[in-house]
């Protein structure tokens, strides 16, 4: 391992708080993977971030960011704040006024963090998720230096405007400022249809990276033979991952004789036919693991299963990946979905499963998964070196 004092890492993330803990095995995944390579990353996060869940992934992490997930006990909600500027100024100022003003405030405290680096350094900011407070933060980072030192390397895998705080403009934004700084800019993306679509609206495909999670290796791939197939239905449940669609996908592989179990959770945020579709698998016999499992008991689960299937909506997924996949990948285990989502051309190109086209086709291919050989080593392989291309190169 090296010693690299001439870069110093940051990774950024305004989304991983309690709310949305499946931030963290990617943040750490990039932070181990730039720690085997010498270097020393610091993680920025919220105020609210689960301490307990990342604690393990980097000795230099800082709880000096504010995501406006906030609670009484912690800061007013933002919506909050933006109801009573409503009310003080008589409407005077508008929607998109009073959400640039709100970015403004929740970074405040990282601009003065970075403020107080040594401006000799190579600065590089990673930005795990493109959301509206990074946006933000590297906007203002970009007038205060220049840019002279400082580089960022953006992720953007779906959509980009999220939340209250979201302009609806993310993307032209960021363009505007790669444009200013093309040399100082790396985009990272996870699927061939992303690509196409961000060089559609203009960004330059020399500045375009595919980018998937980093291998994560803190568990154990020691795999053991399962007294049933066990299938897997694993992720935070929502419905654009086709949760309604469990149901009948049961029904018809009971209906064609396979003998199988699941592992399977629940969502926490629920929809109108959540509730429903739950009892009915219920009725199969299956009970639900938690919908907030930690990253190393859902590691734990996947690495159990036979296969992952991931009925995703083909529509919400067009351009999506998935790190449910990566997740299936690390542990060696084969992934069904549907032949429309982002992440099947991976998924065919590495040999990492199957693709149905109709759920009838289902039941069929999971017997034919039960006798194939799967190639998960080289694409993991792969994968960290496209790290390394994105972030060293």
């Amino acid at each position: 391992m090296t010693n690299n004092t001439n870069k110093e890492f940051y990774i950024v993330d305004f989304t991983a708080s309690r709310k949305y803990f499946h931030q963290y095995p990617l943040i750490m995944g990039i932070s181990n993977f730039l720690i085997k390579k010498g270097y020393i990353p610091k993680i920025l996060l919220p105020v609210v971030a689960d301490r307990v869940e990342i604690e393990h992934a980097s000795e230099s992490v800082n709880f000096i960011l504010d995501s406006g997930h906030s609670s009484f006990r912690y800061k007013p909600l933002r919506h909050l704040i933006r109801r009573i500027l409503l009310i003080t100024t008589n409407g005077r100022y508008s929607g998109s006024s009073i959400k640039k003003l709100l970015r403004r405030k929740y970074i405040s405290s990282s601009i003065k963090y970075f403020r107080e680096i040594d401006p000799n350094k190579s600065i590089h900011v990673i930005f795990p998720t493109l959301d509206p407070l990074s946006l933000e933060l590297a906007v203002q980072l970009s007038k205060n230096t220049k840019m002279e030192s400082y580089f960022f390397y953006f992720r953007i895998i779906g959509i980009e405007s999220r939340g209250i705080l979201s302009s609806n403009y993310e993307l032209d934004t960021l363009l505007k400022l790669v444009k200013i700084y093309p040399k100082n800019i790396k985009i990272g993306i996870e699927t061939v249809g992303y690509k196409f679509y961000l060089e559609n609206l203009g960004f330059d495909s020399s500045i375009i990276f595919w980018s998937p999670w980093p291998c994560l290796e803190n568990f154990d791939k020691n795999k053991s033979k399962n007294e049933k197939f066990t299938i897997g239905f694993l992720g935070c449940a929502k419905r654009r991952k086709g949760f309604d669609n469990i149901p009948n996908i049961l029904s018809s592989l009971k209906a064609e004789g396979v003998n199988f179990d699941i592992l399977i959770q629940g969502t926490n945020y629920p929809w109108l036919e959540y509730d429903e579709t739950k009892k009915k698998i219920m009725d199969f016999g299956f009970e639900f693991l938690p919908s907030d499992l930690d990253l190393a008991d859902l590691q734990e689960y996947i690495n159990s299963c036979d296969v992952m299937i991931l009925p995703y909506d083909t529509n919400s997924y067009s351009k999506n990946g998935s790190g449910v996949l990566y997740h299936a990948c690390d542990s060696s285990v084969p992934t069904l979905t549907a032949t429309g989502v982002g992440f099947a051309v991976e998924i065919a190109n590495f040999n990492l499963g199957l693709t149905y086209k109709s759920f009838d086709e289902i039941p069929d291919l999971v017997k034919k998964i039960q006798l194939m050989k799967f190639d998960f080593k080289y694409y993991n392989l792969e994968r960290n070196e496209a790290t390394d291309q994105f972030l060293l190169r």
